[in-house]
């Protein structure tokens, strides 16, 4: 890195004292009640303002209420994007940070964020990710797991790779620093997702017409997964991500596992690093103390080098996996309204099904659905209604996240093929009758095939369009291919 592009405080001087805004410093947390604990005093750990709050949002329901740190329950769904959305409808700052529960800042973390001037139309801040740093002598007993090792000698979540991205630069919400006006106007992180939800808003924020600048000096250490079962199930949820981003944005594809890490090759030898060097700014330039350098810094031994190798190759055949994978969570039903979190998915349909009209459940078939301005968006919520859209809006109304939505979008690739394959074997005849009569720009049978699957599980579900884009033809097809007598 060169030197001119380094702040006051991480080339050793004081950072100057300027006026900044308020900030409300907001961090998912869904661990153990034993947990929650560590989670504030990390949150108290930070230097800030006489104006700034400190927010836990409470994912688990099981958190207790430090003192100096407001808890905020978000029990509606099970996922970090829940959670930091509740987080920031609780925020009175004009910022908003992000932290996840699982790094720890630096003490001048806010301070380091509004060390340079931030231009009107920078929506976001991303400080940098650092992998938690190992004392010098630590290369025997007590040295960290190999999962973790790994994790932080190849650096997977620093900000400065994420910039690098050749479909538009993007940031992790581990340690994002948000304008609110920015994050209000796009309506937040999308919800019911498995992952790439940070991804998507740094998109949709850009697409919106803001920026988002590179932080180095407002630095996080985050604490990779510690075993390999760990590490592969997040591996999985990141190249399902990647996918739903394909399906999401027409012009966006993710790339192979191979052509990946043979970028990251490029890139790491553009920077002058050893192969397996971390590509981030060292810790002496982001004012990390010199005692904390990373054996990853220091260079690896062949056979530490041997395991990573090994590991890289593990991990692309997960990726490989995970790219068939769906992006939804392993529980993607929300619960009804005023439950206590205990609540069956069958009770909560059930209760659905009295709530709907004539005694029956109702399906609604949507295009991208709820727009904010959309005079339908309380329509399913009045009759209990569950709705089959294509895809998410740009903007998404706070609305929509208490909606029965199935997104068509979150459809992996392989639960499409499992679902085709099973309908053309028992339904021949419906197949191909859809075939012959579907138009060529129409959506496949493939990507409906397991909207049909959900909707022949409601045999009683009454289907009807709501708005335009196509849903009207949709809901047809769904009707005919689910057995139903087409309206």
């Amino acid at each position: 890195m060169d030197p001119s592009e380094l702040t006051g405080a991480a080339k050793g001087e004081a950072a100057p004292t300027v006026k900044r805004p308020p900030v409300t410093v907001v961090m998912p947390f869904g661990g153990e009640r034993s947990d929650a604990s560590e989670a504030a005093a990390t949150l108290r750990s930070l230097e800030r303002g006489p104006d700034d709050e400190l927010i836990l949002v409470d994912n688990s329901g099981d958190a207790a209420g430090p003192a100096g740190v407001t808890i905020v329950s978000a029990t509606g769904e099970r996922s970090p994007a829940h959670a930091r959305n509740v987080g920031a409808a609780a925020a009175s700052g004009d910022w908003i940070l992000f932290i996840d529960a699982d790094c720890r800042p630096r003490t001048e973390l806010i301070e380091q964020y509004f060390a340079e001037p931030i231009g009107e139309d920078v929506g976001a801040l991303a400080g940098e990710v650092l992998g938690i740093a190992q004392p010098a002598e630590a290369e025997g007993h007590g040295q960290p797991p190999l999962a973790a090792r790994y994790g932080a000698a190849r650096s997977f979540l620093s900000q400065r790779q994420h910039f690098a991205h050749p479909y538009l630069p993007r940031a992790v919400a581990a340690n994002l620093l948000v304008r609110r006006a920015a994050f209000e106007q796009v309506g937040g992180f999308y919800e019911g997702l498995r992952a790439a939800e940070d991804t998507d808003f740094s998109w949709r924020l850009q697409r919106a017409g803001w920026r988002i600048e590179l932080r180095p000096g407002a630095w996080v250490e985050h604490r990779y997964r510690t075993s390999l079962s760990e590490l592969r199930r997040q591996w999985r949820g990141y190249a399902a991500g990647r996918a739903w981003l394909a399906r999401r944005y027409d012009d966006f594809a993710p790339q192979t596992p191979v052509s990946r890490a043979l970028r990251r090759a490029r890139r790491r030898a553009r920077a002058g690093l050893a192969p397996d060097g971390p590509v981030q700014p060292s810790p002496v330039q982001l004012g990390r103390p010199e005692r904390e350098l990373t054996g990853a810094k220091r260079g690896l031994s062949r056979s530490e080098r041997g395991k990573y190798l090994a590991i890289d190759a593990f991990l692309a055949l997960e990726e490989l996996a995970g790219l068939m994978l769906s992006n939804r969570p392993a529980v993607a039903e929300r619960e009804a309204p005023g439950t206590d979190g205990a609540a069956d998915v069958s009770e909560v349909a059930g209760a659905a099904q009295i709530r709907s009209a004539n005694g029956a459940p109702v399906v609604f078939v949507a295009d991208r659905f709820p727009s904010p301005d959309d005079p339908l968006v309380e329509l399913p919520s009045t009759l209990g209604a569950r709705v089959e859209a294509a895809g998410r809006p740009q903007v998404l109304p706070t609305v929509a996240h208490n909606l029965r939505i199935h997104y068509r979008e979150d459809d992996g690739l392989a639960e499409r093929l499992t679902a085709f394959v099973r309908l053309c074997m028992v339904h021949p005849l419906r197949c191909l009758r859809d075939e012959r009569r579907r138009c060529a720009d129409a959506v496949s049978l493939m990507a409906l095939a397991p909207a049909v699957t959900r909707l022949q599980r409601e045999p009683t579900a009454r289907v009807a369009p709501l708005g335009g884009g196509g849903a009207a033809e949709v809901a047809r097809r769904l009707q005919a291919l689910a057995g139903r007598r087409v309206r």
